[in-house]
């Protein structure tokens, strides 16, 4: 399939200024003791293993999954290349044991990060121009070998100077006619309010609010905002036709959903999805979203004219995916590092975890 790529010049309109997060007690502490911590989190060292993961809680829970292989910052286009080996490995794996379901998106999907196609961040001058391109051309083969074994992929976030070829890419393969690819837009960004607007029926959204600390002048830094703001984005992306995957585990955020916006505009069940982490207690929702109980619970709450939709809610129910990352100690070191340092509260849901919390 011909692609275009996008301008490199519309790739580097933005601050390319990164400061590392400030060290934390999690910098400190020994692999092994954070690995051990973010155990509940990861989903194995190998495809195989994080497969596995995805039918058991298929299984038990009716939860679907999307798969995550650990890695960024690709020092050599040879660790580029081998990441594209590993994710075309990992779709022959998922295509031999994908989901068995009648609903097509109860099925096995995969997460891939941009800078693990990428010799270097994005800057401006010649080297990362041609390292923009290059990486550009590495994802179009890793999402076009996954549109021939018919799974979806979606490409991820990461820091803000990422945000502009993240973008530029995706759309550049939505307009070449990949029907396949989806992206994840962070609600922390200040830029996020006019990127929300380009979004259409063709595209596939994962909110999130970012877990990524970024300079306070470019991005929100109270979390009360970036939820409030996950909730009102997903509003108009639902209003645009994009597909919206909610990717949140507060509650409260979700009610507020549900209240401000999937009622009251009548989303179609088949237009959203829920995302979390595993290993994040939280299937006093989960449970209920995906077997309809949460919305039979609405109905004695809501005008008699929303009883309908809540009632159609009630009978289809919303995917709950779990996001599922998984790879060998080394590369998953600085991916638990981080969810720690973001969220100091995963001590306490891994605690949960092992004595069985909820």
């Amino acid at each position: 399939m011909p692609v275009q790529s996008p301008s490199i010049e519309s790739t580097l309109a933005m601050e390319q200024t990164h400061t590392p997060p400030p060290i934390t007690i999690f910098d400190t502490i020994p692999l092994g003791l954070v690995l051990t911590l973010a155990k509940p989190y990861l989903a194995g060292q190998s495809a195989e293993e994080a497969i596995q993961v995805a039918h058991k809680i298929y299984a038990e829970h009716k939860f679907c999954g999307t798969l995550d292989i650990l890695g960024e910052d690709a020092p050599t286009p040879e660790h580029c290349e081998g990441y594209i080996d590993a994710y075309k490995q990992l779709f022959d794996a998922v295509q031999a044991s994908q989901i068995k379901t009648n609903n097509a998106r109860e099925q096995l999907t995969v997460s891939m990060k941009p800078s693990m196609f990428s010799t270097m961040a994005p800057q401006h001058g010649s080297a990362s121009e041609k390292a923009q391109e290059d990486a550009f051309d590495r994802i179009t083969r890793v999402v076009d070998y996954a549109l021939k074994k018919e799974i979806n992929v979606t490409l991820e976030a990461e820091d803000h100077r990422w945000t502009n070829f993240q973008l530029e890419a995706y759309f550049a393969l939505i307009n070449a006619g990949y029907t396949n690819l989806g992206t994840v837009i962070q609600t922390r960004l200040f830029r996020t309010e006019n990127d929300i607007k380009r979004f259409d029926e063709r595209m596939r959204v994962r909110l999130v609010i970012g877990i990524y600390n970024e300079p306070a002048q470019i991005a929100h830094t109270d979390k009360r905002i970036m939820k409030d703001l996950l909730v009102q984005y997903s509003g108009h992306l639902l209003s645009q036709g994009v597909y919206v995957e909610l990717a949140t585990h507060d509650t409260k955020c979700i009610d507020t959903f549900y209240q401000y916006v999937a009622v009251p505009q009548k989303v179609p069940s088949n237009q959203f999805e829920h995302q979390m982490l595993q290993g994040v207690p939280r299937q006093k929702i989960q449970k209920p979203l995906r077997n309809g109980q949460y919305f039979k619970d609405l109905q004695s709450n809501v005008p008699a004219a929303d009883v309908p939709y809540l009632q159609q809610l009630e009978s289809t129910a919303v995917p709950v995916r779990m996001y599922l990352p998984f790879g060998t100690a080394k590369v998953s070191g600085a991916y638990c590092r981080r969810r720690l340092r973001e969220n100091p509260n995963m001590i306490t849901y891994g605690i949960k975890n092992f004595f069985g919390v909820q």
